[in-house]
């Protein structure tokens, strides 16, 4: 068990982190500090041991001491939180008071000042954001139209909210199919083939065609009629 300071090499930047093992490719947990490492790259940074310590109860008052002696929670460091057993982390941002460019900087104070319904539509913009978009065509003509928020293009269109998942499903019989004429497919799909309207023309022979059962001892026995 052992406390670790990560150092940015290009801007001087650190994180302090406690481990209970030791692997060299770790470099911290911290969501500022996996920032870092996204812009800079792994090989911008390094690792050193800062104490060795003998329990968890110890680890993390240490941990608490180093992130303070060493003012990890300031500008010059990626803490978000004073270290110890965890715990939820934005308690400890001071929003109002981060430099400005800062990511946090005046966050706060402008969600604060905005209405239930703004805080609303701010909510289903970001849902918007993270869902996959959709593209719908008519069976009779190819071209697609994007839609962001299926569901509710199902609502307005009268197709079951299902749909959507069961055509884009290879494993569904409905696959690259229609339903009430419409075609859908996600976004990350391949283009969907040509329509074909296979009902009433695909035949399955089930090896039933021009036979018959009959009982022989019981049990059940096929043969020609």
């Amino acid at each position: 068990m052992h406390i670790y300071k990560t150092t940015n090499t290009i801007t001087g930047k650190f994180y302090v982190g406690k481990e209970v093992g030791y692997k060299n490719y770790y470099l911290g947990s911290g969501k500022l500090l996996k920032q870092a490492i996204k812009k800079h790259g792994k090989e911008s940074f390094i690792k050193e041991t800062l104490e060795h310590c003998d329990t968890v109860e110890h680890l993390n008052e240490r941990e608490q001491y180093w992130i303070t002696k060493l003012d990890a929670l300031s500008n010059q460091g990626y803490n978000m939180a004073p270290g110890g057993s965890g715990g939820d982390l934005s308690k400890y941002i001071d929003y109002e008071n981060r430099l400005p460019g800062d990511r946090f900087a005046g966050r706060k104070v402008w969600y604060e000042n905005l209405t239930s319904e703004e805080k609303k539509n701010f909510y289903e913009k970001q849902a918007m954001a993270r869902s996959k978009g959709w593209y719908v065509s008519r069976v009779d003509d190819p071209t697609e139209t994007y839609i962001q928020n299926i569901s509710k293009w199902c609502e307005e269109h009268g197709v079951d909210k299902s749909m959507p998942t069961s055509l884009n499903n290879p494993k569904s019989r409905l696959f690259q199919k229609q339903t009430k004429g419409w075609r859908i497919r996600r976004s990350d799909m391949p283009a969907l083939p040509a329509y074909e309207n296979n009902r009433g023309k695909v035949v399955v022979d089930n090896g039933c065609k021009g036979r018959t059962w009959k009982l022989v001892e019981g049990k059940r026995v096929w043969t020609d009629k």
